[in-house]
């Protein structure tokens, strides 16, 4: 990748790119992006980015931190952008000063984990309700009643709707997205499952399986199913010789894997491959995997299981340390959560309407904030901001951080979690501002990178 370097005057344009930001964001009410009013750090981001890459380098580094704290609080765009344009305005001075940048960072750091602690002890919880909380971020009643519905029932997921109005669908049991390739809608019970992580194709391996099922019931699932494979079991369906139920596993890649490992944990059975522990032919009913219910529709079926069981249980623990690990992302997040509800046995999904896509998007940024401050209320309180400032400050830096996050506050009391992320996200960034020497950033691609791009690689995500 084709790189340019600069040193004092590209960590200068990088200040210009973070302080930019933080002005637009720290207006009143909402930005207006492309005809609509928008909350989105990351939208005003892209629209403020130019031609200048040292300064898209700032801006892109301050939306990564407010959209951080955005996404787990579900508040505090302003705040962050207010404290994080004031802080930077102090750090300049200071190290123009003449105070070496190495020594500043290093006093903020510890003035930042100091505060961290001094929070912590001194936050309480609030006496308002979870719909209280939840109506303060949507305020509008009705969004709020469902979202505490949903949330109650399980793990809540939000999607954009087609529709104009937002509604609340609770599913009981795993949802797999895609039209069946075999077999007639309809509901059924008692029915064995076959999971396949490969194409099927030839009817020969499938027949000493289906002949030991006599009369029983068969749903399988599988990378694909095509070929002699499709056109037979089809046939033999609609002569009712078979009672089995046949569909393409959704997703793609390692999303399709994880789909199959957790339909074959919720029906206590295994992922096939054809070989290993043994082949399609010499698999015995006692392995095939059994659901309690089977739902199939016209776009999608519905597999209910036994959610109970220690294997369901470790897999959910494993799923919400992926959700919890700070180096997933947003998206992928968003996706373990969906396998989280399906694992659980209920499904609750909140689709957020607009009269347009981007409402629509808005709305369902607007009920995950709403999910997101209420959850951290509820569990670290919140914070009377009066009492930073009776703190028994230690040093001069910690006075100073201090005295820049109550001039960034706007009311007497704040999530405690929210003011401890802009505390670690906002000094984190300024440290590492101040320690600064060389500024790279990249202008073009070699012809090694245009043939990774050509085969699909996102090689800004590979190459950081």
């Amino acid at each position: 990748m084709i790189r340019q370097i600069r040193f004092e005057d590209g960590k200068s344009r990088i200040a210009e790119g973070i302080r930019s930001l933080c002005r637009a964001l720290s207006l009143e009410g909402g930005i207006l992006v492309k005809g609509t009013y928008c909350f989105s750090a990351a939208e005003v981001a892209k629209e403020l980015e130019g031609e200048d890459l040292f300064m898209n380098q700032g801006i892109r580094l301050a939306c990564a931190a407010i959209s951080e704290i955005n996404e787990v609080t579900g508040c505090g765009t302003r705040e962050t952008a207010r404290m994080m344009g004031s802080l930077l305005s102090v750090c300049e001075r200071k190290a123009a000063s003449g105070i070496n940048p190495v020594f500043l960072a290093k006093d903020l750091k510890q003035a930042a984990d100091s505060l961290e602690a001094a929070v912590l002890n001194g936050s309480f919880f609030s006496g308002k309700s979870k719909g209280e909380l939840i109506g303060q971020i949507t305020r509008d009643p009705e969004t709020a009643r469902m979202i505490l519905k949903g949330t109650e029932a399980g793990e809540l997921v939000v999607k954009e709707s087609m529709y104009a109005d937002t509604r609340l669908q609770i599913t009981r049991g795993m949802h797999l997205d895609g039209p069946l390739t075999v077999g007639e809608s309809g509901t059924f019970s008692e029915v064995l499952v076959l999971i396949v992580n490969r194409p099927l194709s030839s009817f020969g391996e499938l027949v000493p399986l289906l002949q030991k099922l006599g009369q029983q019931k068969l749903f399988i699932l599988a990378d694909q199913i095509e070929g002699e494979a499709l056109s037979l079991l089809s046939a033999n369906v609609k002569k009712d010789r078979l009672h089995v139920w046949a569909m393409k596993a959704p997703g793609i890649g390692r999303r399709k894997e994880d789909i199959m490992g957790d339909v074959a944990v919720l029906t206590d059975t295994r992922v096939f491959d054809g070989m290993y522990p043994c082949s399609i032919e010499e698999i015995p009913l006692q392995m095939l995997g059994k659901a309690n219910v089977l739902t199939a529709a016209g776009t999608y079926t519905v597999i209910e299981g036994d959610a109970d069981r220690d294997m369901v249980r470790n897999r959910i623990v494993d799923i919400k340390k992926k959700i919890g690990d700070p180096k997933t992302n947003y998206y992928d997040k968003q996706k373990l959560r969906e396998r989280l509800a399906a694992l659980n046995g209920t499904a609750p999904v909140l689709y957020a309407g607009g009269d347009t896509l981007s409402q629509s998007k808005e709305e369902k940024r607007r009920i995950e904030y709403a999910v997101a401050y209420a959850q951290t209320i509820e569990r670290y309180g919140i914070y009377h901001t009066k009492d930073l400032l009776s703190v028994s400050f230690k040093s001069e830096a910690e006075k100073m951080l201090a005295q820049v996050i109550s001039k960034s506050l706007d009311g007497e009391e704040i999530s405690t979690w929210l003011l401890v992320l802009m505390l670690r996200k906002v000094c984190g960034l300024m440290v590492m501002w101040l320690t600064t020497g060389a500024v790279m950033v990249s202008t073009g691609y070699d012809r090694e990178d245009l043939e990774l791009i050509k085969n699909g690689v996102d090689i800004e995500r590979l190459r950081g």
